[in-house]
């Protein structure tokens, strides 16, 4: 069971997660100057996970109160302890993005792909 800020908002399908790229923002040689000859490092990247996966609902009435709970969440930035379904955990993830697909899948249940941004954010 996944949870962010205690919160299990994605648990009604499956999901997974990624890690974003870490370490330092960079500009390799000869991207801006022709005469640019070395890396210059900008700035460190803050830490970011994406998490994928499918909404499912009872009913549409269900989807759609899922998806309007995740939409005030992220919103209103919730953050906290980011946990995955490994117990994998990360402090301090703000969830900055919620982007459901454009339509729901219908079938034994109605379901709802999406995609979820968390992010570190600097102090």
């Amino acid at each position: 069971m996944s949870t962010i800020a205690g919160q299990a908002l994605f648990n009604s399908g499956p999901h997974r997660f990624i890690i974003k790229p870490v370490g330092m923002l960079f500009v390799p040689p000869l991207t801006f100057d022709p005469i640019q000859t070395t890396t210059d490092v900008i700035t460190p990247l803050e830490f970011a996970v994406i998490q994928t996966g499918r909404l499912i609902g009872a009913s549409e009435a269900d989807l759609w109160a899922q998806v309007d709970l995740i939409r005030l969440r992220a919103e209103a930035r919730l953050t906290g302890d980011l946990v995955d379904n490994a117990s994998n955990t990360w402090a301090g993830m703000t969830l900055l993005r919620f982007a459901p697909e454009d339509r729901a899948d219908r079938g034994r249940a109605i379901s709802l792909a999406y995609r979820a941004d968390y992010i570190r954010l600097a102090p």
